[in-house]
């Protein structure tokens, strides 16, 4: 049994056909929404009023072609990794922000986007915490094999006042 295991996987490899790597959809994080501060109540905006700051760190994406009914479609398997620090601020050892993900056709059009919610605790008296949040999504296609036509962008679900502030904090060009 174990010879014609090793024979059939000898005549795969001298068939003279490379194996071919599954190409996925494209991981992306938005610039604009890649960071998230929550301030207290009130007006004040520095440091000291700070109750929260996520990041995105990283977004990987694994996929699997496959069928849906009679459609071909790819399976996601999304990690998205998510930091926070806790500010000055915060009394309450506890924070929620607010993520999104959204699937983009090669056109830039959001065909599907969904909201989530980072949950951190700090039990102890370390500043930065972090998780993983992981998602299988599929996408229905129009023919198989065009996963990488599309693009799975991740960032926090902002308010005006949020996305202000980001754009404020990026250094001058």
């Amino acid at each position: 049994m174990a010879a014609a295991a090793g024979l059939a996987l000898l005549a795969a490899a001298c068939s003279g056909e490379p194996p071919t790597a599954v190409a996925c959809p494209r991981p992306g994080i938005l610039p604009d929404a890649n960071t998230v501060a929550v301030f207290r109540d009130g007006g004040g905006r520095d440091i000291t009023d700070m109750l929260v700051q996520s990041q995105i760190v990283d977004v990987r994406v694994d996929c699997t072609y496959g069928k849906r009914g009679t459609r071909p479609s790819v399976t996601l398997e999304l990690q998205i990794a998510i930091a926070a620090e806790r500010g000055p601020a915060d009394r309450t050892r506890r924070a929620v922000v607010p993520y999104f993900v959204a699937i983009v056709d090669a056109e830039r059009n959001v065909i599907a986007k969904e909201t989530f919610t980072a949950a951190f605790e700090w039990t102890d008296n370390r500043p930065r915490v972090g998780r993983v949040d992981t998602w299988e999504p599929y996408i229905p296609l129009e023919r198989n094999m065009d996963g990488p036509t599309y693009q799975v962008l991740v960032g926090f679900q902002l308010t005006a006042d949020q996305l202000a502030w980001n754009r404020a904090q990026r250094p001058a060009r």
